[in-house]
């Protein structure tokens, strides 16, 4: 295809790597990927701390507010981060050994790929909402270039990764026309156009993306959301699960899919072909233990205070993020955020255990039953709950600021209110004064 000069821009010129495993060598379309990572080189690579100026203590309120949703950008690897790149990185390069450009099958498959070997599998990965399962794919995304030029001796793009949703309604027809639009964003192409219109049927959307999988040599697409699966009709689930083992089984695609526990029923029971042979397994990821794990991001994270009064992390004020967020990392970074941003409202500026247990139990109203459900481990009710999020910390910083300043306001108002009362009532003793002094009364007498 022809590029654009702002695509050629956009695109990571591929550098080929030697490789060590005999199955990736040969196959420029894994000797372009980054190097294979050792867990040290990847927990370095997934961590971001965002920046963080001790100075900005001293703003003025209504701007240290604008800090405060830093912390969402916030992410520490533990132990589940750095196996979830291990198994992306197998997924990823294995899902390339049976597709090698340069060979005759390779071509071959462009046409027909009913008659080659797959090599590709799947992954899915499952966990309570807020457990961070959506950051973490993100960060590890981020590690590989999305789009790389090969030009000598292949003239092709290679599309590394697609991250797509699963659409609210479960529709295959909108997560095909969401395909077209993410390949059209990244390559300047225009698929949705040819593609997308309403006189193609869902099946010839399916053999396009097949095409188009094939042809852009597509490493691997990741699925998120996969519980709104559950309100599909018509059977709509499995015909995109059908779907779903074919991009494996028969396209070669590599398969990641994520949701949350809801999806468990779907997961287990429409994408069991797909899974055969993997030998990367599911993954379930539930509330994060007490433990080292725990203790290395909360430390981490307690660096981040816009408060005026720092108050070093106690094993109390540890204890009681865990109770109230029940391991749950999204909640306790809310948790965290929120109660600073309390902390300034009210003018105190400190962080304290009563505080993070009234934001709790004010703020995070909508997903307490879902945290007494975990404290209690009664499944049943867990599922009732899997999709309930806490609020937005910008918006809820936004609402909270705007009360601060309106009630900033309210109290100059009430200041100068004051002070022209002063002032009306110091002209009125000027006056009073003069006229006593007019008439013979001293000054000290006049002022009494």
């Amino acid at each position: 295809m022809k590029m654009s000069d702002q695509l050629r821009e956009r695109v990571f010129k591929a550098v080929y790597n030697k490789q060590e495993v005999a199955d990736f060598k040969g196959n420029p379309l894994i000797e372009a990927l980054p190097p294979i990572l050792s867990p040290e080189e990847a927990y370095e690579k997934l961590s971001y701390y965002p920046p963080y100026d001790q100075n900005e203590i001293y703003l003025p309120t209504h701007i240290r507010y604008h800090t405060i949703p830093r912390i969402n950008r916030f992410f520490q690897p533990v132990m589940q981060h750095l196996d979830l790149e291990q198994r992306f990185s197998r997924l990823l390069r294995h899902g390339y050994v049976s597709r090698v450009p340069q060979t005759a099958e390779f071509k071959k498959g462009l046409i027909d790929s009913r008659d080659i070997r797959s090599t590709a599998s799947s992954i899915t990965l499952m966990g309570f909402s807020g457990i961070g399962k959506t950051s973490a794919i993100e960060r590890v995304l981020s590690l590989y270039p999305q789009v790389i030029l090969h030009e000598y001796p292949l003239s092709l793009i290679q599309i590394v990764w697609l991250k797509l949703n699963c659409p609210h309604d479960g529709s295959l027809k909108s997560l095909c026309l969401d395909f077209f639009l993410k390949v059209d964003q990244l390559l300047d192409t225009n698929y949705y156009e040819k593609f997308g219109n309403r006189r193609n049927s869902i099946s010839s959307m399916i053999t396009r993306m097949g095409q188009i999988a094939r042809l852009h040599c597509i490493g691997a697409i990741i699925i998120d959301e996969i519980q709104h699966l559950l309100a599909t009709r018509d059977n709509n689930s499995e015909k995109m699960m059908n779907f779903f083992v074919t991009l494996v089984n028969e396209i070669g695609v590599p398969v990641m899919m994520i949701g949350t526990m809801r999806a468990k029923s779907v997961l287990q029971q429409d994408f069991r072909q797909a899974r055969r042979g993997s030998g990367q397994g599911d993954m379930v990821w539930q509330q994060m233990q007490k433990d080292d794990d725990w203790d290395l991001l909360i430390e981490s994270l307690w660096e981040y205070q816009w408060l005026k009064n720092r108050v070093e992390l106690t094993k109390e004020l540890n204890e009681i993020l865990y109770e109230e967020s029940q391991g749950i990392i999204d909640i306790a970074i809310k948790l965290f955020a929120l109660a600073q941003g309390r902390a300034i409202e009210t003018g105190k500026e400190i962080i304290t255990p009563e505080l993070i247990k009234r934001i709790a139990k004010e703020d995070l109203k909508l997903v307490q039953p879902m945290l007494k459900a975990l404290r209690t481990g009664r499944l049943a009710d867990l599922e009732r709950y899997q999709d309930i999020m806490p609020m937005d910390i910008e918006e809820y910083l936004v609402m909270r600021e705007s009360k601060l300043d309106l009630r900033a306001t309210i109290q100059k108002k009430k200041d100068i209110q004051a002070q022209k009362r002063q002032n009306k009532n110091d002209e009125g003793i000027a006056i009073i004064m003069k006229t006593l002094t007019s008439i013979g009364v001293s000054a000290d007498k006049a002022e009494k």
